[in-house]
């Protein structure tokens, strides 16, 4: 396979230039559902050698799923995850981004002779809504109808705005059985009490709005069914809030097992989410299993943490990601419960790497206001002191509603805006997606790339000749995670040597298969003897949808 050339990052993941300005509206520089499929039918329509869309499926809400195709579909591919976790826009406009400047790279094309990428830009474009809407909230599920509170009725108590700032934040309210308090060092910052500590809870906490349905709870079964980034089979959470009916039960979740299980060409897997990896790498360890058994057996049951064999892809993937985005640090990652990252390494044995996508800086430290050490709230102070100086509108300090009451008691209105820490303001969106797409083009360019060298041919006899070859990996990953290997997915390198009619396999296996070729020059060497008439040819096929395929033609003459 001829060399992957290294395609300059100005080159082929050009800054898109979407008009916003750092003062303007939230969702300035980001794309609706309409907006979005727009975009997407006018490069696939410029760009209809290079770019195919269609779609994976279809949301309770009748919006497309897409998938965008870049290249051919049968080469070893990435695949890219986006907008599982509706709040989380950001992610969806890295995805587009990404689409858009491959396609409009002249030297795309030579990248893309080699390799494919697949990309899903919103995977949850109902819940996305909530991000465009009239009234923004963080909105995680799809428009499947779902009754959270099983009082037989669906969707009749969500959030309502009280204070008419546009927004649905946070309510406290003071109780003498409440298990919050507000923060001593950051007052504005709501923590849980530490009895330990001789601490007292004096407030509730609800979501914004009232209580619709009269059931003495609020807010508790607003619109929206399934979340999708938490849909999928690996330690998927039954009965959990939003979580569906059962694994795959959403259509856009199924849409995506049902894509990768029939693209074995997917080597590797890049989601936008809520959970990370690449800050913090996985680190692969034993753990027992159901009765001290070992996991991944039917006995001891799945396993729960990524094998040690991997650790070390793992941690090389990411020194890459910090080197190339400079970044160092960042939020913990979000639990692996039913996600798309942990399932496609868990389930469907492919090296799949996470990243949350953008969250606010480190605040500057303020020595007026000491945090306790260890800081129970570190994260949420963090991000409320960055916003303070950075984007004063991603906290909403907290204000009594006028004329209404929870038990008699006031209620006051507040906390971080809906998607402030996840999103950032439209016009950092362009380098955010650079950023992405070099680390992107750098995965595409790791993919395992199967060859056979060093081929011989001995004449051993009359008619008899003793053929060698060797094949070698020479991209970056290995051929087969060691979770593929276990779960054989997917398709490990073959070896099939094939004769023809009036010859005969006296010495080797005429298939092979190899169960994982380590990256960077791997190898693993085969022998065949084979009766046949000289100059007559033999054909060696080698490899896999995911690794690349090689075939050579062997004359059966001493070399």
């Amino acid at each position: 396979m001829p060399h992957i050339r290294s395609l300059g990052a100005a080159v082929l993941f050009a800054a898109l230039a979407i008009p916003s300005g750092a003062q303007g509206r939230p969702t300035d520089g980001y794309h609706t559902n309409a907006r979005l499929t727009a975009v997407l039918d006018s490069i696939a329509r410029s760009k209809p050698a290079l770019v195919n869309v269609s779609v994976l499926a279809t949301s309770p809400g009748r919006r497309p799923v897409h998938v965008v195709r870049l290249g051919a579909d049968d080469k070893p591919a990435v695949l890219i995850l986006a907008g599982a976790y509706g709040p989380q826009a950001s992610s969806s406009e890295v995805a587009l981004r990404i689409v858009r400047d491959i396609a409009r790279d002249p030297a795309a094309s030579q990248l893309l002779a080699q390799r494919t990428v697949y990309v899903v830009p919103r995977l949850n474009p109902d819940a996305a809504e909530g991000f465009f809407g009239a009234l923004r909230w963080e909105r995680k599920g799809n428009d499947a109808k779902f009754d959270d509170d099983r009082d037989m009725a669906d969707d009749e108590d969500g959030p309502d705005d009280l204070n008419g700032d546009g927004i649905i934040t946070m309510m406290r309210v003071k109780a003498t059985d409440g298990a919050w308090i507000a923060d001593a060092t950051d007052p504005a910052l709501m923590r849980r009490a530490d009895a330990t500590k001789g601490e007292r809870g004096m407030y509730r906490l609800y979501v914004e709005g009232r209580d619709n349905d009269n059931d003495g709870e609020y807010n508790e079964d607003a619109v929206g069914g399934t979340d999708i980034s938490k849909n999928f089979a690996h330690n998927y959470r039954f009965f959990s809030e939003n979580a569906g009916l059962h694994p795959f039960s959403s259509e856009e979740a199924r849409g995506v097992a049902e894509f990768v299980s029939s693209h074995d060409n997917i080597a590797a897997v890049y989601v936008l989410g809520m959970q990370d990896n690449l800050i913090k790498a996985w680190e692969g360890r034993t753990v027992p299993g159901i009765g001290g058994n070992p996991q991944g057996t039917s006995a001891g049951g799945p396993y729960t943490a990524s094998l040690p064999a991997d650790n070390a892809w793992f941690n090389a993937v990411s020194a890459d990601f910090k080197r190339i985005t400079r970044w160092n640090e960042g939020p913990a990652s979000a639990a692996d419960q039913g996600d798309p990252l942990s399932w496609a390494y868990f389930h469907m044995g492919r090296f799949a790497f996470g990243s949350r996508v953008w969250w606010p800086g480190r605040a500057a430290a303020d020595s007026t206001r000491r945090a306790p050490t260890p800081d129970p709230i570190a994260a949420e102070r963090n991000d409320y002191r960055w916003l303070k100086a950075n984007n004063p509108a991603g906290f909403v300090e907290w204000q009594t509603v006028q004329g209404f009451t929870i038990d008699g008691q006031p209620v006051e209105v507040g906390g971080f805006a809906p998607g402030a820490t996840l999103n950032p303001p439209g016009s950092e969106l362009d380098s955010l997606a650079t950023r992405h797409g070099n680390f992107v083009r750098k995965l595409v360019e790791s993919l395992p790339s199967v060859v056979v060298k060093d081929i011989s041919v001995t004449e051993v006899g009359p008619r008899v000749y003793r053929i060698r070859a060797t094949v070698v990996n020479d991209g970056f990953l290995p051929s087969n995670s060691a979770l593929g290997v276990r779960s054989r997915l997917p398709q490990r390198v073959r070896v099939e040597m094939r004769l023809g009619r009036d010859q005969q396999l006296s010495g080797g296996r005429r298939m092979q298969y190899i169960n994982a070729l380590r990256g960077s020059g791997g190898n693993d060497s085969f022998e065949w003897v084979v009766v046949g008439a000289p100059n007559s040819t033999v054909t060696l096929n080698v490899g896999s949808p995911h690794a690349g395929l090689s075939t050579q033609t062997i004359t059966l003459r001493a070399r």
